[in-house]
Protein backbone atom coordinates (compact mmCIF):
# COMPACT_ATOMS: atom_id res chain seq x y z
CA UNK A 1 0.00 0.00 0.00
CA UNK A 2 1.15 3.72 -0.80
CA UNK A 3 1.19 5.98 1.92
CA UNK A 4 1.11 9.56 1.21
CA UNK A 5 2.01 12.13 4.36
CA UNK A 6 -0.58 14.87 4.64
CA UNK A 7 1.78 16.89 5.67
CA UNK A 8 5.11 17.48 3.51
CA UNK A 9 7.06 18.32 6.92
CA UNK A 10 8.35 14.63 7.72
CA UNK A 11 7.83 11.27 6.28
CA UNK A 12 8.26 7.90 7.99
CA UNK A 13 9.51 4.64 6.80
CA UNK A 14 7.11 2.29 4.98
CA UNK A 15 7.50 -0.33 7.16
CA UNK A 16 6.67 0.88 10.45
CA UNK A 17 3.71 2.88 8.68
CA UNK A 18 2.67 -0.63 7.18
CA UNK A 19 2.91 -2.13 10.69
CA UNK A 20 1.00 1.13 12.46
CA UNK A 21 -2.30 0.81 9.71
CA UNK A 22 -2.53 -3.15 9.74
CA UNK A 23 -2.80 -3.03 13.84
CA UNK A 24 -4.76 0.89 13.76
CA UNK A 25 -8.57 0.09 14.46
CA UNK A 26 -11.66 1.38 12.16
CA UNK A 27 -13.51 4.41 12.75
CA UNK A 28 -15.20 4.82 9.55
CA UNK A 29 -13.17 6.40 6.85
CA UNK A 30 -10.27 6.98 9.51
CA UNK A 31 -8.11 4.25 10.65
CA UNK A 32 -6.46 4.87 14.38
CA UNK A 33 -3.36 3.99 14.70
CA UNK A 34 -0.41 4.13 17.66
CA UNK A 35 1.49 6.25 15.58
CA UNK A 36 -0.75 7.81 13.16
CA UNK A 37 -3.85 9.11 11.58
CA UNK A 38 -4.92 7.39 8.20
CA UNK A 39 -7.23 8.30 5.77
CA UNK A 40 -7.90 5.50 3.18
CA UNK A 41 -8.03 7.00 -0.42
CA UNK A 42 -8.44 4.38 -3.84
CA UNK A 43 -4.85 4.88 -4.40
CA UNK A 44 -3.54 4.21 -0.98
CA UNK A 45 -3.94 6.58 2.19
CA UNK A 46 -3.01 9.58 3.61
CA UNK A 47 -1.91 10.00 7.08
CA UNK A 48 -0.73 12.18 10.48
CA UNK A 49 1.64 11.52 12.63
CA UNK A 50 -0.42 11.98 16.24
CA UNK A 51 2.59 13.51 17.83
CA UNK A 52 2.53 16.73 15.30
CA UNK A 53 -1.16 17.12 15.80
CA UNK A 54 -1.58 20.54 18.16
CA UNK A 55 -4.97 21.09 18.17
CA UNK A 56 -8.41 18.94 17.09
CA UNK A 57 -11.84 19.92 16.52
CA UNK A 58 -15.35 17.91 15.27
CA UNK A 59 -16.80 20.41 12.59
CA UNK A 60 -20.94 19.95 11.20
CA UNK A 61 -21.85 21.49 8.48
CA UNK A 62 -25.52 21.45 7.54
CA UNK A 63 -26.25 20.86 3.60
CA UNK A 64 -29.27 21.48 1.98
CA UNK A 65 -30.12 19.27 -1.21
CA UNK A 66 -32.95 20.33 -3.10
CA UNK A 67 -34.85 17.34 -3.96
CA UNK A 68 -37.79 17.01 -6.87
CA UNK A 69 -40.49 17.52 -4.39
CA UNK A 70 -38.88 18.98 -1.12
CA UNK A 71 -35.52 20.38 0.59
CA UNK A 72 -33.67 17.93 2.52
CA UNK A 73 -31.13 19.08 5.11
CA UNK A 74 -28.19 16.98 5.66
CA UNK A 75 -25.45 17.12 8.41
CA UNK A 76 -21.63 16.29 7.57
CA UNK A 77 -19.05 16.15 10.42
CA UNK A 78 -15.39 17.07 9.80
CA UNK A 79 -12.25 16.21 12.36
CA UNK A 80 -10.23 19.14 11.70
CA UNK A 81 -6.40 18.89 12.84
CA UNK A 82 -4.15 22.10 13.48
CA UNK A 83 -0.60 21.17 12.70
CA UNK A 84 1.61 23.68 13.62
CA UNK A 85 2.95 26.31 11.06
CA UNK A 86 -0.39 27.24 9.70
CA UNK A 87 -1.32 23.73 8.62
CA UNK A 88 -4.80 22.24 9.11
CA UNK A 89 -5.92 19.04 8.17
CA UNK A 90 -9.91 18.49 7.39
CA UNK A 91 -11.38 15.19 7.13
CA UNK A 92 -15.24 13.86 6.79
CA UNK A 93 -15.84 10.89 9.45
CA UNK A 94 -19.42 9.33 8.82
CA UNK A 95 -21.03 10.46 12.17
CA UNK A 96 -20.71 12.76 15.40
CA UNK A 97 -19.81 9.33 16.86
CA UNK A 98 -16.85 8.59 14.57
CA UNK A 99 -15.70 11.85 15.07
CA UNK A 100 -15.93 11.77 18.77
CA UNK A 101 -13.43 8.23 18.39
CA UNK A 102 -11.08 9.90 16.59
CA UNK A 103 -10.18 13.02 18.95
CA UNK A 104 -10.42 10.76 22.29
CA UNK A 105 -7.44 8.77 20.16
CA UNK A 106 -5.54 11.85 19.24
CA UNK A 107 -5.68 12.95 23.08
CA UNK A 108 -5.32 9.62 24.25
CA UNK A 109 -1.82 9.10 21.90
CA UNK A 110 -0.93 12.63 22.65
CA UNK A 111 -1.81 14.26 25.50
CA UNK A 112 -0.16 17.69 24.70
CA UNK A 113 -2.84 18.55 22.19
CA UNK A 114 -6.33 20.71 22.38
CA UNK A 115 -8.86 19.30 21.86
CA UNK A 116 -12.44 21.31 20.95
CA UNK A 117 -12.81 24.61 18.51
CA UNK A 118 -11.20 27.81 19.88
CA UNK A 119 -11.85 31.37 18.17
Amino acid sequence: MKFKPELSQETLPDGTLEADYVQAQEAGKVRLGAQCLYLRKLSGAAYVPCGQIVRAWLRQEEVRARMCCATANFDQFYVVMSCGGGHEVRWQVEDKAAGQRVLDHISAQNPAVEIGYRK
